[in-house]
């Protein structure tokens, strides 16, 4: 596969996409941890009566920790997606109805998170401790994407938050309004990562 370029005008719209399949992968693994842990009898449920509206639902009306933890990730998300639409004027419905940049999108998105997919399996906890480094990762690659209109999907654990991407985000230039978006948002999910770790240790003392 190697490299995968883009067109200019297609990254902001693959960024907004990527960002938005993000929060809905915290809401389906919130939902997952309520479920395993709080509503029990939820599990009987088929997979094709339970909704993303469900996930959402079931967030918000949580008092757990990981919940809340869980719903702070996905509004540092969504306060990002609002700036990009504030900057440049952009129509979400227009957007999402976009059938070619949602396959675009949902494309670069399982290559960019596809390698951690397994650890579900792992367990509902392993599962969420996971994610915001993950979706950090991701992240730093949508950085990289706005700079260099292009993937290098022949090196992705090498090149990012797992490699040698952790001392790249440091110092990488944001004087693209976009890449400062993303780059702060980075740093409110990495921290989300050592919350919701910490959360689980707590427990588990």
């Amino acid at each position: 596969m190697a490299v995968t370029k883009y067109n200019q005008e297609d990254i902001l719209p693959i960024v907004i996409h990527i960002l938005s399949f993000s929060t809905m992968k915290f809401a389906e693994y919130g939902y997952l941890s309520i479920v395993e842990n709080e509503v029990k009898a939820l599990k009987g449920l088929d997979e094709s009566d339970v909704t993303p509206v469900m996930y959402f639902e079931l967030l918000e009306a949580s008092d757990d920790e990981i919940s809340k933890a869980i719903r702070d990730s996905i509004a540092y998300i969504d306060a990002s997606v609002d700036t990009f639409c504030l900057l440049h004027g952009i129509d979400l419905d227009e957007l999402y109805s976009d059938e070619r940049i949602h396959e675009l999108a949902c494309s670069l998105y399982y290559d960019l998170c596809n390698y951690a997919e397994g650890i579900i399996e792992e367990g509902i906890e392993v599962a969420i401790t996971e994610l915001p480094f993950l979706t950090a990762n991701s992240f730093f690659f949508l950085c990289k994407l706005i700079i260099e209109q292009e993937i290098d999907h022949d090196f992705l654990m090498e090149d990012g938050l797992y490699g040698k991407g952790f001392q790249e985000l440091e110092f990488m230039d944001t004087a693209n309004p976009d890449v400062a978006v993303l780059h702060e948002l980075i740093q409110e999910i990495k921290k989300m990562n050592l919350e919701i770790s910490e959360i689980y240790s707590n427990r588990a003392n």
